[in-house]
C-alpha cells in the first residue's frame, strides 16, 4: 500500500549509484534543455532521490540524467505494483475478475473465462461499465490474430500473459524482478527471469511480443528495439505501449505528470521519434486511436501530493478529457503501436 511518508524519497541517491547520460537515447542527439527539476518518487513514495528530466531539441524524447546506473536501478522498485496479486479467493475480486471478462468477451467477440455468461440479447446491461474498463490494448489486438507462440517482455505479474493464455496462445512472459516472477510463477505462468538481453538467445521464435510499458524502464532503448525485432518471425506483430512524451497531460501538469514516474522511467519517447525508430529497424506501424487520457486522475492526485484518487481528482480529469475532445491536437497520454515486422529484413 502506498503511504505518504516522504522520508524515504527526501533521501539522496547514492552519488555511486549514478551515471550521467550525454546524448538521446531515441535520436542520440546531445542538444537538450532543462524540462523537470527536482522530480520525487511521489507515485509510491518508495525511490530516494530528487531527480532531473532534460527535453531532447531535435526529437521532444524526455530522459533522466544523472540516472541510476543499471547495478543500483533495482532499488527503486521495493514497492512496485507488479509485485502484487489479488486474494482470488475474495468474492469482490472474483466478481470483478468474471464482471470484466464478461464485458471484454461481449465488447471484444471472444470468450474470456471465468465470466458471468450474459445472453447477447442482454449485453446492453454491460454498458454502464464501458468507461471504466476499457479494453485492455492488447488483448484487444490479440483476437485479432491468429494464435500461435508469445512473448510478453516485462511481464510483471503474468495478468495479460494469462489473458493470452485463455485466449489459446503459446504464453511465456520474460521479467527481470524476482518478485513479480514468484508472483506470475504462483499463477501456474511460464516465466524465465531476466532481462530482454535474453532476447538474444530467441531468435525467430515469437509470432507475437508484448511489450507493454517496459521500454521507458530501460537503459539502451534502442538495443531492446532490435532485440524485440530480432526475437518475431518475419510478420510477426510488436505490440508496443509506454507514455508519450508530447502528451497533452504531461502539457498540463508539468512535474506533476504520472507519466514520469522517477527515477523508474529513464527516458520517455516523443511519439514521432519512437515511430521513426520502428521504421528504421523495418516495422511497419500502426498507431492505436485513443479516447482516454490515462494518467490525468492520477496526475492531479500527484499534484496535491495525495495517496488516493478523490472526486477531485476525477472532476479535474472529466474537465481536461473534455478541453482535448475539442481539440484537433491529438497529443496521446500513451504511446500505443501495433508493429508488424518486414518479412524480408535480416536482423
Amino acid at each position: 500500500m502506498v503511504t505518504r511518508d516522504t522520508t524515504k524519497i527526501d533521501q539522496p541517491w547514492p552519488d555511486e549509484g549514478l551515471e550521467q547520460v550525454k546524448c538521446c537515447p531515441y535520436c542520440n542527439s546531445s542538444e537538450r534543455m532543462l524540462a523537470h527539476r527536482d522530480v520525487q518518487d511521489w507515485s509510491f513514495y518508495h525511490a530516494p532521490g530528487k531527480w532531473t528530466y532534460w527535453s531532447c531539441t531535435q526529437c521532444n524524447s524526455l530522459y533522466l540524467s544523472p540516472r541510476p546506473t543499471p547495478e543500483t536501478l533495482g532499488q527503486a522498485y521495493g514497492s512496485y505494483y507488479t509485485h502484487r496479486v489479488a486474494d482470488r479467493d475474495s468474492l469482490a475480486v472474483r466478481v470483478r475478475e468474471r464482471l470484466k471478462n464478461e464485458c471484454w468477451s461481449h465488447w471484444l467477440r471472444t470468450d474470456l473465462h471465468p465470466r458471468l455468461h450474459i445472453p447477447s440479447r442482454l449485453s446492453w446491461l454491460l454498458y454502464p461499465f464501458k468507461s471504466r474498463l476499457p479494453e485492455p490494448f492488447e488483448i484487444a489486438e490479440l483476437v485479432k490474430l491468429p494464435a500461435g507462440k508469445l512473448m510478453d517482455v516485462g511481464c510483471g505479474n503474468g495478468y495479460t500473459l494469462s489473458l493470452a493464455k485463455r485466449l489459446g496462445w503459446q504464453a511465456m512472459g520474460l521479467e527481470v524482478d524476482p518478485s513479480a516472477v514468484r508472483v506470475a510463477r504462483a499463477q501456474g505462468l511460464y516465466i524465465q527471469q531476466g532481462s530482454y538481453a535474453r532476447l538474444a538467445d530467441l531468435r525467430q521464435v515469437f509470432d507475437c511480443i508484448i511489450c507493454s510499458h517496459v521500454l521507458e524502464h530501460v537503459h539502451d532503448p534502442q538495443d531492446m528495439l532490435h532485440r524485440l525485432a530480432g526475437a518475431l518471425n518475419p510478420g510477426g506483430t510488436l505490440l508496443l505501449s509506454l507514455p508519450n512524451a508530447t502528451s497533452l497531460v504531461r502539457s498540463h501538469f508539468g512535474d506533476n505528470w504520472r507519466g514520469l514516474e522517477a527515477p523508474r522511467h529513464l527516458s520517455i519517447p516523443s511519439m514521432s521519434q519512437l515511430e521513426t525508430n520502428l521504421r528504421e529497424i523495418g516495422f511497419s506501424v500502426r498507431q492505436r486511436q485513443l479516447n482516454h487520457l490515462w494518467t490525468a486522475a492520477e496526475s492531479s492526485r500527484i499534484q496535491r501530493r495525495g495517496i488516493r484518487i478523490n472526486a477531485h481528482d476525477k472532476a479535474v480529469a472529466k474537465m481536461l478529457a473534455a478541453n482535448a475532445a475539442l481539440s484537433s491536437d491529438r497529443r496521446y497520454d500513451f504511446v500505443q503501436f501495433i508493429c508488424v515486422r518486414d518479412r524480408h529484413r535480416v536482423f
